[in-house]
């Protein structure tokens, strides 16, 4: 009886003592820019598997062990707060610091902070993408993230931007990067099969969006895959926080103008025209003896209906006709709320953009809705819906004369856009031998119409199986419906000779993925010194699309009937379905000990349908490694330096991005050249060879990165070294003719890219009232093939050699004009020492010239002053040249003058023995001045003012008297200034695109707009 009367003493001591160690502690948590309370912040108990969230009023109450336990606070985009549970009442206030190596940041198929990540990742600002006045985020991704090349080919609202991740990743296949929005992979790039453009990502409201990840490097893009070697991009829409209702009301107006325009390159005027016809015809000797032509009638000749007719009373500046500024506007309205059990996001969108040219526009309404509700304190279930319309007009906008900016600069300007009573002149062809015809009547009855209607939706679950261990499922889908009609009216223009014609395409893509994880977290030791993080599952996906295309030629003057069934005349129909699917199991996971030294890993294990059972399955996988250094002792005595990490990761994924059928032997009803029909009977024939060895595109990378932060993080930096070897490329190769085909696809090519990226951001001042930060980043990529079937091919006007840089120029070489002749002279070989005036005489050579930037990248800063803000970002882009394959016409040393309206340049020309010049005499008839050579070439080296903003937030004190939570106006603009180098550069500077060739479309705009964003 004693002995158990003393146990039961004991144990009530014992109970007594742990009731005295445990304590409940409560608090506020804030964020540091605006003071405001943050709901949903994660509060957990380290080493504990103990956790909470911060109410609606930033408010929480969790239990500790005992005094000496330490509460970690996290929340995305936020720094995560470390602090000793030794206050039973605690303010914590996190730090919207982007460099902090403590930001929780969105990665795949999860989230992790920068101290645990060990790969290369980028992050946008929600701020920097929500109230962009572009039509898709992907144009607010250009210099916002190093190692990203994003390009606008177009000024056409709506189309898609040209984006590269360390460069060139495949030959045949798409570079492009892989797309996830909210876990589900998604279409991207340009949809549209007949119309101007359709961008798969104009139907994003960049609005919706709360957070933006670049992933990189191997490390951090192999649990992708044979998806992930060109890069991802995770987008992660809004989503509702714990708290009271929020709501936000956002309203924009604007205007677009006529982007880049060069004077120096501008099209001549008609007096301009009269004179250099004049003196090209004077030096052609074959027409001064015919006509009797003198200096002293020639003028008659032009402008007499004997000669060319030039009218010399009208001066059409046709590029001033064709083009306008246009308006823009959008609207957004969000209700944010929810509590501890269920979180709502909803979102609603209307932006609309005005092109540059009469009749072209862009137009979205979006919507979305995030809601998550928790069932028990163990399973939560929850959706993520994404809704679109998208409409696009616009005319041709390519290397084709419906082109209106195209056609404005080749017409002559004698001609009249209207007639004297303001009808618009429409007698025929402008210039009949030309094909030209006035770009205004062209805009007026002529139509290009796309409609879209997207849909990305997802519904998932989670459930705890225990604190640390938990199952997840997700299936969703991604949705395009696409219907294009193209109308050319049966009166005046390209649809003249066939009584018109029309086309109509209809489209749908249709997607989904299921995606499964366990999610298991591992205290190794009580301590929460050494922690482990394992996620593994399987993802399965099925990708289907279905096409169906017909035209009729003879249709009714109305483009309201433009659909093919009111034409007499069918001329095709056409109609296609396809699809692939993948299946795959995948790991990733890391260990760290005090997050100081973090080693991860990634493994996934893909199959396609995209090719033979031979090499249906291929793996991938990653090893990173990183080291805090400023959490040793005696680096963190240290205190000017507030971070150190240093990390390096190798890995291997892929591209399976080649299209469905590219192993298969195909078979097919017609092929160029054939038509299987034997007495009327439709019969087969093979149309692809295929090869059911055909293997994934695989990409070594290892990537190299040093973060430091100086001076309690005033001063930040990233320096990263790359190297991607791209093996086993497809390559299109001859085979033999008896086979019935002339080439065939196998994986042949090989592609290295390595480089540099630098990123410095740093915050001069830094008060209660005033900050100043300014930011710069650069990359550097060098390219070059390592493996081809053959030791080179020419693609004009590139070469493909190994060695060499995949967008090398390959053309003979401008030598000037003979100063005593004026005609123009080539350089015979690469030595360049021995000129020629014959161009067959010229040989191509490999020009020190490619397409590629040698360096590009973005500068800014950012002032802050009792609510007044400046944000301005410059982007810049050095080292490429642009092919002007349409030089030749405008600058054609007399060999279409009268024709086609030559550029401004053509008054440099060479007049007298002893001119020193490099634009030859003109010649009626021509000399090959304009011939395929490096005259062509201009370079892309520019400076842009990409984007900004002056705002003024009103302060708290007239917030609070109007019960509004908060009021902000601003005035915004983009792409307002342009600097550009090559002063013979007739076209924005990045009209080139990433191809390095230039078809004159319509020129980026500029957009000045003035917004109010409003909280209540």
């Amino acid at each position: 009886m004693k002995k158990l009367l003393l146990s039961m003493f004991l144990l009530l001591l014992t109970s007594l003592y742990g009731m005295a160690q445990t304590r409940t502690v409560t608090g506020t948590v804030t964020g540091q820019d605006d003071g405001q309370p943050l709901p949903g912040v994660s509060v957990r108990v380290r080493g504990a598997n103990l956790g909470t969230q911060t109410n609606s009023d930033g408010k929480f109450s969790i239990a500790v062990p005992s005094a000496s336990s330490v509460l970690d606070f996290s929340y995305i985009g936020y720094a995560t707060k470390s602090v000793p549970a030794t206050s039973t009442v605690m303010n914590i206030v996190l730090s919207g610091d982007a460099q902090a190596l403590t930001e929780v940041i969105v990665t795949g198929y999860g989230t992790t902070t920068r101290a645990r990540q060990t790969g290369s990742v980028g992050t946008v600002a929600a701020k920097d993408i929500e109230a962009t006045p572009f039509t898709s985020v992907d144009k607010a991704l250009q210099g916002r993230v190093t190692g990203l090349q994003s390009t606008g080919a177009s000024g056409q609202p709506g189309a898609m931007q040209q984006i590269r991740i360390r460069g060139l990743g495949s030959i045949s296949g798409s570079s492009e990067p892989l797309f996830v929005i909210d876990g589900i992979p998604v279409n991207s790039g340009d949809l549209s099969r007949n119309t101007t453009s359709a961008n798969a990502l104009a139907g994003i409201n960049p609005n919706d969006i709360e957070s933006l990840t670049v992933l990189k490097d191997a490390s951090s893009t192999a649990i992708y895959g044979s998806r992930g070697s060109n890069g991802v991009v995770l987008i992660t829409t809004k989503s509702g926080k714990a708290g009271k209702t929020k709501v936000r009301v956002d309203a924009e107006y604007g205007v677009v103008k006529p982007g880049v325009f060069n004077d120096a390159t501008r099209p001549l005027t008609t007096e301009e025209n009269i004179l250099i016809i004049g003196e090209s015809l004077l030096n052609n000797p074959s027409y001064v003896s015919q006509y009797g032509l003198t200096a002293a009638n020639i003028r008659e000749f032009v402008i007499g209906e004997d000669g060319f007719g030039i009218n010399p009373d009208v001066n059409t500046n046709w590029y001033d006709e064709v083009t306008r500024t246009g308006a823009q506007q959008q609207y957004n309205l969000s209700i944010d709320g929810g509590n501890e059990k269920t979180q709502f996001h909803i979102g609603g969108g209307y932006f609309t953009q005005e092109a540059t040219v009469p009749r072209s526009a862009f137009k979205r309404y979006s919507g979305n809705l995030n809601l998550k509700h928790s069932l028990t304190d163990k399973l939560s279930i929850g959706t993520n819906i994404l809704l679109s319309s998208t409409n696009t007009k616009g005319l041709a906008n390519a290397g084709a004369f419906a082109n209106p900016v195209l056609g404005s600069l080749f017409l002559m300007p004698d001609l009249a856009a209207r007639n004297a009573d303001g009808s618009l002149n429409m007698s025929g062809a402008l210039a009949p031998g030309a094909g030209l015809y006035n770009p205004l009547a062209i805009l007026e009855m002529d139509k290009q119409n796309n409609n879209t209607q997207k849909a990305i939706t997802s519904v998932f679950a989670e459930y705890k199986l225990l604190p640390n261990l938990k199952f997840s499922s997700k299936y969703g889908i991604d949705y395009n419906n696409l219907e294009e009609d193209s109308y050319n009216n049966p009166s005046y223009g390209d649809g003249r000779n066939v009584g018109g014609r029309t086309y109509r395409d209809y489209t749908r893509y249709f997607n989904w993925v299921w995606t499964n994880l366990v999610d298991y977290r591992w205290d190794i030791t009580k301590d929460d010194k050494l922690v482990a993080n394992i996620k593994a599952g399987y993802e399965a996906q099925r990708s289907q699309n279905y096409n169906s295309s017909v035209a009729a030629y003879n249709v009714p003057l109305n483009t309201n009937f433009n659909v093919p069934s009111v034409g007499a005349t069918p001329i095709t129909s056409g109609g296609n379905q396809d699809g692939y699917s993948f299946a795959s199991l995948l790991a990733i996971g890391d260990i760290s000990y005090q997050n100081k030294y973090v080693l991860s890993g990634s493994f996934r294990r893909d199959g396609s349908s995209r090719f033979g059972s031979e090499k249906q399955y291929g793996n991938f996988w990653s090893l990173g490694g990183s080291w805090n250094a400023d959490r040793e002792e005696y680096i963190s005595d240290i205190q000017w330096i507030s971070q150190l990490k240093v990390r390096a990761s190798y890995g291997v994924n892929g591209n399976a991005n080649i299209g469905n059928n590219a192993w298969r032997n195909l078979y097919g009803y017609t092929r160029t050249g054939y038509n299987f029909v034997y007495n009327g009977a439709i019969g087969s024939g093979p149309s692809q060879y295929g090869v059911n060895t055909l293997t994934w595109e695989k990409t070594n990378s290892y990537d190299i990165g040093v973060d430091f932060g100086l001076f309690d993080n005033r001063l930040t930096s990233t320096i990263e070294y790359y190297r991607r070897q791209s093996d086993d490329l497809l390559l299109s190769v001859p085979v033999s003719y008896t086979t019935g085909f002339p080439s065939y696809v196998n994986n042949f090519g090989g592609m290295e890219n390595k480089g540099w990226e630098f990123s410095l951001a740093g915050t001069p001042i830094r008060t209660e009232d005033f900050q100043w930060t300014l930011n710069f980043n650069i990359s550097l990529n060098k390219n070059k093939i390592t493996n081809l079937v053959i030791d080179k091919s020419v693609a004009n006007p590139f070469i493909r050699q190994v060695g060499e840089n995949y967008q090398s120029y390959y053309l003979p070489q401008y030598a000037g004009v003979n100063t005593d002749t004026g005609l123009p002279q080539w350089y015979k070989d690469a030595s360049r020492t021995e000129v020629v005036t014959s161009y067959n005489q010229a040989q191509r050579v490999l020009l020190d010239k490619t397409a590629a930037p040698k360096a590009f990248g973005s500068f800014g800063t950012t002032l802050n002053y009792k609510g007044i803000g400046l944000d301005a970002m410059f982007y810049y882009n050095f080292g490429n040249y642009i092919y002007n394959g349409f030089y030749q016409y405008q600058n054609s040393g007399g060999a279409y003058v009268g024709s086609y309206n030559q550029s401004a340049n053509e008054l440099n020309r060479w007049q007298n023995p002893g001119d020193v010049t490099d634009v030859p005499k003109l010649v009626y008839g021509g000399t090959n001045s304009f011939a395929a050579s490096d005259r062509l070439l201009n370079k892309g080296d520019f400076i842009r003012l990409r984007d900004v903003t002056l705002s003024y937030s009103l302060p708290k004190t007239i917030l609070d008297r109007a019960k509004v939570g908060s009021i902000r106006v601003y005035a915004r603009g983009s792409n307002i200034w342009t600097w550009v180098k090559d002063d013979k550069l007739a076209f924005d500077p990045e009209a080139g695109g990433t191809n390095g060739t230039n078809n004159f479309e319509l020129f980026i705009p500029k957009t000045i707009t003035f917004g109010v964003n409003v909280g209540f």
